[in-house]
């Protein structure tokens, strides 16, 4: 008879995860008045000149000029671009 030896198979024990940056870590574009304008006008000239108005005045200015705060400007960019893609 033979010897039989028992080998206990040895647990991985895996290496934790580290967490995958968040996306709230990696800075917001800071768009400046030239490219939000660009934007909009486009926007505007293709039939959203409406919209465009009204994301304004929900801003409480009658023109892009009026916005004295660039972070503003990512946030009407962000609003910008669902018109027409909804």
């Amino acid at each position: 008879m033979g010897k039989f030896t028992s080998k206990k198979t040895a647990e991985v024990q895996a290496e934790p995860e580290t967490p995958a940056p968040a996306a709230e870590e990696t800075p917001a574009k800071v768009y400046t008045f030239e490219e939000v304008r660009g934007i909009l006008s486009d926007k505007a000239r293709s039939g959203f000149r409406a919209e465009v108005k009204a994301l304004l005045t929900s801003h409480g200015v009658k023109q892009l000029s009026d916005i004295t705060d660039p972070a503003v400007f990512a946030e009407l960019v962000a609003e910008a671009e669902v018109l027409g893609n909804g």
